[in-house]
């Protein structure tokens, strides 16, 4: 179908085309007079075209060196970032560092004060242990010296006696 329309398109226009004769017309008359108009516009309209456009010029120069600084400003201030940036990392690992030698170093010193504590400790058991054996001795003492007094009838210099002998 598009094939049939085109080509009628291209035969109609060949069928009902006519010779043209241009040299009864004022093509020449016409170019002149639109050479003209343009040289008057031209001549009316070419300092404020040239003033608008060199405004607009100026304008879109005045823009693109706002954006070019505000530009140069968010660069300053990435760099700025990225330098607070290293600085904080820097610092952190120097945190990091010190608060590893604090551990290690309290580490050490609650080791140290817990085996001096247990040192103290085993210390102090074993005097309350010979306390403790002596003061059961005393009362195994008492126990048989109360048995002895109520089953015998020894007198008190024997008894002194015999003490004195078991104590040196």
């Amino acid at each position: 179908m598009r094939i049939i329309l085109c080509f009628f398109v291209v035969f109609s226009s060949l069928i009902f085309a006519s010779a043209v004769d241009i040299s009864k017309t004022d093509i020449v008359e016409r170019s002149i007079n639109f050479i003209i108009f343009i040289a008057i516009l031209w001549y009316l309209l070419a300092g404020k075209l040239k003033a608008f456009f060199g405004a607009r010029r100026e304008k879109i120069a005045q823009r693109l060196s706002e954006v070019q600084e505000k530009l140069k400003i968010a660069k300053n201030n990435k760099e700025q970032a990225l330098r607070k940036l290293e600085e904080a990392k820097e610092q952190a690992s120097q945190i990091l560092a010190n608060a590893k030698k604090e551990a290690y170093l309290i580490a050490q010193k609650i080791e140290e004060q817990s085996s001096v504590d247990i040192e103290i400790m085993r210390k102090n058991l074993e005097i309350l242990m010979e306390f403790e054996q002596r003061k059961m001795e005393k009362e195994v003492v008492d126990e048989v010296l109360q048995e002895v007094f109520a089953q015998s009838k020894l007198n008190t210099t024997e008894y002194v006696n015999i003490l004195e002998k078991k104590v040196v």
